[in-house]
């Protein structure tokens, strides 16, 4: 006995459905936990804006290896600027990051 192409793909449709591994009525009505991590970054540079932008694009690497994307990441607070020379500033900086 020949099956058609049309019924099996019914037969497999079905048995999916049965299983509850069809994609139809198996979404949860509660949404994902919102997560949010902080993530803080450290730079130098020869004036305090640059040594803020440093500590901030570091933040922002490490936020993307944990698997943020760059535009769910905001900074937080106020970066921490001291000058530790004549020609050299240090910065620590934190940014917020969700999914």
């Amino acid at each position: 006995m020949k099956r058609s192409f049309v019924g099996l793909t019914f037969a497999f449709t079905a048995a999916l459905g049965m299983t509850g591994l069809g994609g139809v009525g198996t979404a949860s009505a509660v949404p994902a936990p919102v997560t949010t991590e902080y993530f803080s970054g450290f730079g130098t540079g020869s004036s305090a804006w640059t040594a803020e932008n440093s500590a901030h694009n570091d933040a922002y690497t490490r936020a993307s290896f944990a698997g943020y994307p760059r535009y769910t990441c905001f900074p937080s607070g106020i970066p921490y600027t001291r000058q530790i020379s004549q020609f050299m500033y240090w910065s620590d900086a934190t940014v917020r990051c969700t999914k």
